[in-house]
């Protein structure tokens, strides 16, 4: 997989970054951890701009979040919370947590969707109660593109200092950003578990 990503990165340029994040957002298993400091090592070798590669893969995140918020933000609010009022069991919410999470949401949400940006997962799922909620595309996408730029620039820098030792260590990215949502599922299951033994 990391030579197939090292070539389209090196066949596509910036436009292949920003698709390939794009993608990785909209299906959040495709490993953006190992894309992204391919684009750092380009930039090493002279063939690609770092603030560029930055750049076209935070636009390319913000916009692939941006096809979860946009159904989500159709659905609005009155229907989100009639939806996990209904089916919040699942994630072990009771009816007043609901509405206290939603209304923090309402107040803070940008600060979660700017801090949700590193971590596999979250930072898609995240543009669901934004859309919601009521939070302004533009609002969203600023946000979206600016926490990710950031991520991907450190991600980016490390691929760009670390040179050609980068593409030994990519292997093990994808395998993290696997392990981390294993972790995050792990702890939904086991908190499922004990809420259920709760309520029963």
């Amino acid at each position: 997989m990391t030579e197939w990503l090292e070539h389209v990165v090196e066949a596509f340029g910036y436009s292949g970054i920003f698709l390939m994040l794009l993608v990785s957002r909209s299906i959040p298993p495709v490993p953006a951890e190992v894309i992204i400091p391919l684009g750092g090592l380009a930039a090493a070798d002279g063939r690609l701009s770092l603030p560029l590669v930055a750049l076209s893969a935070g636009l390319g995140s913000a916009v692939g979040e941006f096809l979860w918020y946009l159904p989500s933000r159709r659905l609005g609010r009155v229907r989100l919370l009639r939806f996990l009022r209904r089916h919040g069991h699942w994630l072990t919410l009771e009816p007043e947590q609901i509405e206290r999470a939603t209304d923090w949401f309402a107040r803070h949400g940008g600060l979660a969707v700017l801090l949700c940006q590193p971590i596999p997962g979250l930072r898609t799922l995240v543009a669901v109660p934004a859309g919601a909620l009521g939070q302004p595309p533009l609002r969203f996408l600023a946000l979206a593109g600016l926490g990710s730029t950031l991520f991907v620039l450190a991600l980016a820098a490390a691929g760009y200092l670390l040179g050609t030792e980068w593409r030994g260590a990519t292997r093990y990215l994808g395998w993290f950003s696997m392990a981390v949502a294993a972790l995050v599922m792990t702890a939904y299951l086991v908190r499922l578990a004990r809420y259920r033994a709760r309520s029963g």
